[in-house]
């Protein structure tokens, strides 16, 4: 007889959640020692190859609702690593933009990540990652231009 979490893991949604908590849990623990949760790393890393934008654009950007942005923003003001000004081209929004200690503590972010990548990847070969990051990816551009055509 098949186990419950065997039959459950048959199914997509199920198994997706199961890696993505494990993986979620293994980057707080990771990020926590510099001080980011994985929300504001992935705030920095947008921040740092798009550029200065809104804040309600960031929040958009990293899929996430406008609550929890504010307390992300919050959070990396506090850290010193955004700076949150009043956006030129709508004077009723903050524009972010990283600072210097927001480019630092990226930089640690990205080696802390990495390294809890590893430890979540390291049942899969080197060729089994990058075919699983590929795949994953085609199925997220796939979805996303499917929900693009029905919205």
């Amino acid at each position: 007889m098949m186990s419950a979490v065997a039959q459950i893991t048959d199914y997509l949604g199920p198994l997706l959640g199961r890696a993505h908590e494990a993986h979620r849990v293994l980057s707080v623990q990771a990020l926590a020692p510099i001080g980011l949760s994985p929300k504001a790393f992935g705030a920095l890393t947008v921040l740092a190859g798009e550029g200065p934008m809104a804040q309600g654009n960031l929040a958009r950007r990293q899929g996430i609702d406008r609550t929890t942005m504010v307390a992300v923003v919050d959070e990396l003001e506090r850290a010193r690593a955004v700076r949150r000004r009043r956006d030129a081209s709508d004077r009723r929004a903050y524009a972010l933009e990283l600072t210097q200690e927001g480019a630092r503590l990226l930089e640690l972010g990205h080696a802390a990540v990495r390294e809890a990548e590893d430890r979540f990847l390291a049942p899969l070969s080197e060729a089994e990652r990058r075919a699983l990051m590929a795949a994953l990816r085609k199925a997220v551009e796939g979805a996303s231009d499917q929900v693009a055509a029905r919205a």
